[in-house]
């Protein structure tokens, strides 16, 4: 290394953890070199991100690379989908370790993910690549109906469809393939894939997630992540540690996890697999090269272990521990996504009693009353409850009191086909919107 502190190239974009967060679990035993492609985000990030490092900007990645050098770097990390490319283009020009080129492209691609688990024959989930409008037949012949439409290169359910009318789907296909960049990156490319059935995990989600960090090639699990139900189409509303999964469970979905990351060509970092619950057994929905979203929350209740310093130690090569799978109490995070309808949220109601409530240690907004929120299935963020809970039986009371307590109030504007009204509606009722 370059000396008693290592340096850490973070390639930062929009989607990343805070800036403080990373500060946290960083900058206290190495130096950091944030890298980022200059847009809004980034920019108004710079002032706070050039408090725990220095700044550079890859207009282009030949540059950016001969400026880090100066900085003698030892690791190259991420910790968002938006800056997987950057990473693997830095780490290729610096000699650092990363995901290769075709693994990037496995992780990032979702129709070369699925051909190399199939290939792999590790799991074959029925999809179809749409690069035109004519594609569409041959993909709904391919996949069958119900499918899920989605953008290639994609994340957060952006523009995420479920699909169960041959006639419907031509039209969203239509109009997403005539967006210059309806997933993360420019170009309309869509896939149409099978759509799973899950399996009565009531009152949970039907997926987990699986938590792994790679060394070497060598795959160990930290945890298996349970879910609460998705609201339609597929927005996301929250997460828990440990899963509700029986012990056989738990060992079928972490082996099926670890064939989709070796199939992949993961030797190093972290890696968030989704896969999900059916009644024939678990299936893969997809794998994420890097950390999950709200998982190193979790980690930091559950196990005192704070996992963008423990990404920032595998970059550099560094050997590191791991705790046993988690299997403890239960520690969660509760969200409530935004109307896929255009609206103003008006107020949040029944903070203070949820406060009260035993098991929830914290309410957080996101939005403040009067914002406009643009409606779309995009999983948006209005805000999160967190708390613990001695075991998962207890969880579900206590989410059970959250949903029902909290309201939320929206004024909805006139549309062709309806006039502008004002609507209350529990946390429960939040996902018909």
């Amino acid at each position: 290394m370059s000396g008693a502190r290592p340096t850490l190239v973070v390639a930062y974009d929009e989607g990343a953890a805070h800036p403080g967060d990373i500060a946290v679990g960083l900058a206290g035993w190495a130096n950091c070199v944030f890298v980022a492609e200059p847009n809004e985000h980034t920019r108004t990030m710079e002032p706070l991100l050039s408090q725990f490092g220095s700044v550079l900007w890859a207009d282009s990645v030949a540059l950016a690379a001969d400026a880090v050098r100066a900085h003698k770097p030892d690791g190259v990390v991420t910790y968002t989908e938006r800056g997987l490319g950057l990473a693997v283009e830095l780490a290729d020009a610096l000699g650092l370790p990363f995901h290769d080129r075709p693994t990037f492209a496995a992780l990032t691609d979702k129709w070369e993910q699925r051909e190399a688990l199939r290939h792999a024959g590790v799991d074959a989930v029925r999809c179809h690549r749409i690069d035109a409008e004519s594609d569409w037949p041959a993909a709904v012949a391919a996949t069958g109906l119900p499918a899920v439409l989605k953008p290639v290169h994609g994340g957060g359910s952006r523009n995420t469809f479920y699909i169960d009318d041959a006639d419907t789907g031509l039209e969203l296909t239509r109009a997403l393939l005539a967006q210059s960049r309806p997933g993360l990156v420019a170009g309309g490319t869509l896939v149409l894939e099978e759509y799973l059935v899950g399996r009565d995990c009531a009152p949970f989600g039907d997926y987990v997630s699986i938590e792994s960090v790679v060394q070497h090639g060598e795959i160990r699990d930290l945890a298996v992540t349970g879910k609460f139900p998705m609201v339609p189409p597929f927005r996301e509303t929250g997460r828990f540690w440990p899963s509700p999964l029986t012990p056989d469970e738990d060992e079928q979905v972490r082996a099926l996890a670890r064939q989709a990351v070796e199939a992949l060509g993961v030797v190093t970092g972290l890696t968030h697999t989704e896969v999900k619950l059916t009644p024939q057994g678990p299936r893969l929905i997809e794998v994420n090269g890097r950390l999950g979203g709200g998982i190193n929350e979790l980690a930091r209740r559950a196990l005192g272990l704070d996992l963008i310093e423990l990404a920032g130690r595998v970059a550099i090569g560094e050997s590191v521990s791991l705790p046993p799978v988690y299997r403890g109490r239960a520690y969660y995070q509760l969200f409530h996504p935004a109307p896929r309808q255009a609206a103003t949220l008006v107020a949040i109601e029944g903070v203070d009693d949820i406060k009260a409530l035993s098991g929830v240690t914290l309410h957080r907004p996101y939005v403040r009353p009067g914002t406009p929120l643009p409606g779309g299935v995009e999983t948006r963020e209005m805000d999160i409850v967190m708390g613990e809970a001695h075991d998962i039986g207890e969880l579900a009371v206590i989410a059970k009191q959250v949903e029902s307590t909290l309201r939320y109030r929206f004024d909805f504007p006139a549309t062709p086909d309806a006039p502008a009204r004002t609507c209350t509606v529990t946390a429960a009722e939040l996902g018909r919107l």
